[in-house]
């Protein structure tokens, strides 16, 4: 191999070394604060910081997701979503793809809290996709999330939590460290998925105030990298605050009992108990 030939793949080996490097730093506080001073017009800084991770942007305005047309996969009408908080707070999940393990994971984790989110706090709540791929969707929602789901097929739900623009989540992500760690999560958790569908577009959780004082957007989680979740704690605290109950003792107590739960990760120590629960796009229901 002639001197300029090897000269030129040893930059290209430490390019592509520095790259994963800088992605690395970058998804931990110490190396994120000191890239983020880099100039964007320096190297690949601009790249890194794009790949790396989203900004969180503003809360999706509520007027925004209330006229969103969903379709009711029973019968395939079709409504505006502003009739899930029509009356009763809620949590919505927008779920990145059914069959993924990850997704499937934060749908049970989320799920086994049903009775103390739903039937307690009084939030409704449901699940959004943008895919009705054969059974998937019914595979997902009867073995994991045992509830409600409906299906966007304009991805509308995705490109509000987006920031008003759906977020796509590449190869790259496999780079991230974070990943590595969701995965590691994940295969403890023995929740397993298949390939099947577009795991591209992100997704996140919403929950949205609804009382006489009005409709908000009171928590808004987005998917930065695959298996991103909300964290269970900031999830608990939000439906508190927007339940028809905050304040009362017994909510309290039983919220504290399910952090002490997750802190535990024993969350998924009874995914198994009880059977599915349905409903339609008509009804209050959890």
């Amino acid at each position: 191999m002639t001197e300029p030939a090897s000269s030129f793949k040893s930059i290209i080996l430490v390019t592509i070394f520095a790259v994963c490097v800088s992605l690395f730093a970058y998804n931990t506080e110490v190396g994120k604060d000191f890239i983020d001073k880099v100039p964007d017009s320096f190297f690949l800084a601009k790249y890194i910081k794009q790949t790396a991770e989203m900004d969180t942007k503003d809360f999706t305005p509520i007027e925004v997701l209330r006229d969103i047309t969903l379709t009711e996969l029973k019968d395939n009408t079709t409504f505006k979503a502003g009739i899930i908080w029509k009356s009763t707070p809620a949590l919505i999940l927008v779920v990145r793809r059914p069959g993924c393990q990850l997704c499937r994971e934060e749908s049970m984790r989320i799920s086994s809290l049903r009775e103390l989110i739903s039937e307690k706090m009084g939030l409704n709540m449901v699940a959004i996709v943008h895919e009705n791929l054969n059974n998937e969707v019914e595979d997902f929602n009867q073995g994991f999330w045992k509830g409600t789901v409906y299906f966007d097929k304009e991805k509308s739900f995705f490109s509000a939590i987006g920031g008003g623009k759906i977020q796509y989540a590449g190869l790259t992500n496999i780079l991230k460290p974070s990943v590595w760690s969701n995965i590691r999560r994940n295969y403890k958790s023995g929740v397993g998925g298949n390939f099947k569908g577009d795991g591209r577009v992100l997704g996140g959780l919403y929950i949205i105030k609804s009382d006489t004082k009005g409709e908000e957007v009171i928590y808004q989680y987005r998917e930065k990298v695959w298996g991103d979740h909300a964290p269970l704690e900031e999830v608990l605290k939000a439906c508190e605050l927007v339940s028809p109950k905050n304040g009362e003792a017994s909510i309290q107590s039983d919220i504290k009992a399910a952090l002490e739960k997750v802190k535990s990760e024993t969350l998924l120590s009874n995914k198994d108990e009880g059977p599915s629960k349905t409903c339609n796009s008509q009804e209050s229901c959890g």
